[in-house]
């Protein structure tokens, strides 16, 4: 089962403060519908009802049309495999962190090419110039990834050896998860 891009692209969606934010009230609140949402956020309807979308196409949430109301909940599509564990991750995270927390460790997994690195860092300590090369990268590319994911508390460095570091946030436990199985 390739899961890569569904991931990556589920945590770049999780890394909007506002998606992050409509995603809070759906599991806060009981089956809210756009409206309401966008007087809890302070967005539009339009802005809203695409940020909805995003969220219900990474198969974290569903609608559910009631008359001329659509309501949202916080329900995993089982066609997608990581929406669960990511959904139950999110809910955990946003139950017990702070948002731009969140956002740190959702932006680290948002590229595909931090996951491939991850990947690589699953397997042990790496030296930097070992996994620039495996990953394919140049060497300002290879850092900027680097920082990224740094700044999410994923990897940690000591000297020019980069490794995974113990990170206890839901987010990153769940994601790191899905690429040992995948």
């Amino acid at each position: 089962m390739e899961l890569t891009p569904t991931l990556w692209r589920t945590c770049r969606v999780l890394a909007g403060p506002t998606r992050l934010e409509l995603l809070r009230r759906i599991i806060e609140s009981s089956e809210p519908c756009v409206s309401e949402l966008t007087k809890a956020v302070r967005i539009s309807e339009t802005r809203a009802s695409q940020e909805l979308r995003r969220l219900q196409s990474r198969g974290l949430v569903q609608a559910a049309r009631e008359g001329r109301w659509v309501r949202y909940r916080p329900a995993p599509d089982p066609k997608v495999p990581s929406a669960k564990p990511l959904l139950a991750a999110a809910r955990a995270s946003l139950a017990r962190r702070s948002a731009m927390e969140t956002i740190r460790v959702a932006k680290a997994f948002g590229h595909e090419r931090r996951l491939k690195m991850v990947r690589l860092l699953q397997d042990g300590v790496r030296r930097g110039e070992e996994l620039q090369f495996l990953a394919g990268l140049s060497r300002s590319a290879l850092f900027r990834h680097l920082d990224v994911l740094k700044a999410g508390g994923v990897v940690r460095r000591s000297g020019n050896r980069w490794e995974l570091a113990p990170n206890v946030h839901p987010l990153a436990k769940a994601v790191e998860a899905l690429l040992k199985k995948a």
